[in-house]
């Protein structure tokens, strides 16, 4: 290619995509904006598909001696609690995935910028025109190959390239990190009630990572502090918290459900920078590594003809990750609704295999 491939973001789509790039010996710059480590609004799970897609870029091993196996899932669901048993997952911090993930993209070969941000300019059939900002002032205009935006809920600098199709709406993302004595290691809890739901997890590290999608609105809003929200929801719940102690600042998300236009010419989008659906026990970080994997391999096996890659690139976005977002929507319906959410909870209470044949349409290995 005439010219690098650019990266903009370095979680695990966008760390995903370049690792995968350099192993099919294409040349890529990856900027991102903040200084790692760095903590996120995030469940921090990763169930079996996401194992899959560490393990094409030599990440599984690295991964299960890290990170915490997760073998059952709790829930509260319309006043009853559920158990089901849970054949793979791992919880791990995004402080230390992401800067292992970013590390190991440094190794292979490319060009890390951070902390950079980077602005697309505009898009011509030979290249994409990018603006980098350094924290020191410094600024750089470059010309790209092709250009991977992977910078999550808050991408920037492309709107008017990659126009959201579905404006961001819906809940808000809130997460903090606590001390809970009570709470088993190797179990993933959640809460679903008329608030929103929470989930919660202890790390590797031993801390419990707490993160909650919460109803928006001012009636919502009106009734506390996302913090105080999130507390009540877990002492209601028949979910074998105790006592927790918020350790950590309450981190917020905009608004996230959206989805935009993935792709246009030389320039694409992946992971929650293409989209959101609220996701269950790990699937939005896995569908964040499985398209920057397939996207990286769609670039390499393009041998410079990129012209259409943006178009190619919808089609397949679609195909790989099309029943999976439609199955997390179901999902999200049913825990929105009181009566649902009871004749969930009455049905999976008292037979959890029901939930075995949706667990294995989650965890299926990459098309």
């Amino acid at each position: 290619m005439s010219q690098p491939v650019l990266v903009i973001g370095g979680g695990v789509a966008g760390s995903v995509c370049a690792l995968r790039l350099r192993h099919r010996g294409v040349d890529v710059h990856l900027v991102e904006k903040e200084r790692f480590p760095r903590a996120k609004v995030c469940g921090c799970c990763i169930g079996g598909t996401g194992i899959s897609v560490l393990q094409r870029v030599d990440l599984r091993d690295w991964i299960l001696a890290h990170g915490q196996p997760i073998r059952k899932w709790i829930g509260s669901l319309g006043g009853r609690s559920v158990q089901i048993p849970l054949d793979s997952g791992i919880a791990i911090s995004r402080e230390r995935l992401d800067t292992e993930l970013l590390a190991r993209v440094e190794r292979s070969g490319a060009v890390v910028h951070s902390p950079v941000s980077a602005a697309v300019d505009s898009i011509s059939d030979e290249h994409v025109c990018v603006t980098l900002k350094g924290l020191d002032g410094s600024v750089q205009a470059q010309k790209y190959s092709a250009v991977v935006l992977a910078s999550g809920l808050n991408a920037s600098g492309s709107k008017r390239m990659l126009p959201w199709t579905e404006l961001p709406h819906g809940p808000f993302g809130a997460s903090f990190f606590a001390k809970v004595d009570q709470w088993p290691t190797g179990v993933i809890g959640m809460a679903c009630d008329r608030e929103g739901y929470v989930g919660v997890v202890r790390l590797e590290d031993g801390r419990v990572d707490v993160a909650a999608a919460l109803n928006a609105g001012s009636a919502k809003l009106a009734k506390g502090s996302p913090k105080n929200r999130i507390l009540e929801m877990l002492e209601r719940s028949h979910l074998p918290i105790g006592s927790i102690e918020v350790t950590s600042n309450v981190r917020v998300t905009p608004p996230l459900r959206r989805s935009r236009l993935s792709g246009r010419g030389r320039l694409v989008a992946i992971g929650d920078a293409s989209g959101y659906v609220e996701p269950f026990t790990g699937e939005g970080m896995t569908w964040g590594m499985m398209s920057g994997y397939e996207l990286a391999d769609l670039i390499a096996d393009s041998r410079g003809e990129l012209l259409t890659l943006g178009e190619q690139w919808c089609l397949r976005q679609r195909q790989l990750l099309g029943s999976r977002r439609r199955t997390c929507r179901l999902l999200t319906s049913i825990l929105q609704n009181s009566a649902a959410r009871y004749g969930a909870g009455q049905l999976l209470s008292r037979f959890p295999r029901f939930a075995t044949p949706l667990i294995a349409h989650l965890n299926r290995p990459p098309d």
